[in-house]
């Protein structure tokens, strides 16, 4: 099912978002995602933050906009702080600033199946990582139990059919702080995702 606008507004409640198609945990999932203008301009030229998560850990153990003594991190931070590239952070005088943040915020993670029991476990191998959210075909019988499976795992479910699609479980929406170094780095791809191809808003409905 490509999503459209009324789809995405059913499910996020705005279509003043964009997407992008990716593969994330070994799952095709659609990314709903808000540009943020200023972080995406400190990403000019191809500007890449990288996989490693260790460089995430440490960004996100700095406040943002703040000087910070280098003295105060831990071992493990000051050993990874001088990989972090220089656009991502300002140091001075033995102290530290982070001005780099995520440069999407990301809404939803949205998967597709025709079976919602693989499409909600591909959602639940994915981690807390972003709010998730499983589309499937009508449910019929399986509605009741697919409905409590998926509210335990805090992922979102819905149906699609006639045109529309019917929000049935709400996903949870915040992401814990074990798993925001994580998000980040998703976040990260989902922006070199939609710059390297042709991000999209949703298409109106025809």
């Amino acid at each position: 099912m490509e999503l459209r606008s009324h789809h995405v507004r059913t499910l996020v409640g705005s279509v003043d978002v964009r997407t992008v198609d990716l593969c994330v945990g070994g799952s095709a999932v659609t990314a709903v995602y808000r540009p943020v203008e200023e972080q995406g301009r400190l990403r000019a030229g191809g500007r890449v933050l990288g996989p490693r998560l260790g460089l995430y850990q440490v960004l996100q153990a700095l406040p943002l906009g703040e000087w910070v003594p280098v003295d105060a991190l831990t071992e493990r931070e000051r050993r990874i702080l001088p990989a972090l590239p220089a656009w991502t952070r300002s140091r001075r005088n033995r102290r530290v600033r982070r001005i780099a943040d995520a440069p999407v915020r990301l809404d939803l993670l949205v998967i597709q199946g025709k079976g919602w029991l693989d499409a909600l476990d591909r959602a639940c191998a994915l981690g807390p990582v972003a709010p998730r959210t499983v589309v499937c075909p009508p449910l019929g019988e399986d509605r009741q139990r697919a409905c409590w499976e998926a509210d335990y795992y805090g992922v979102g479910l819905a149906e699609h059919g006639g045109g529309g699609v019917r929000v049935l479980v709400r996903p949870r929406t915040g992401v814990p702080e074990s798993a925001a170094a994580l998000h980040w780095r998703l976040a990260e791809r989902v922006h070199r995702a939609a710059e390297e191809g042709e991000p999209s808003s949703p298409a109106p409905a025809q």
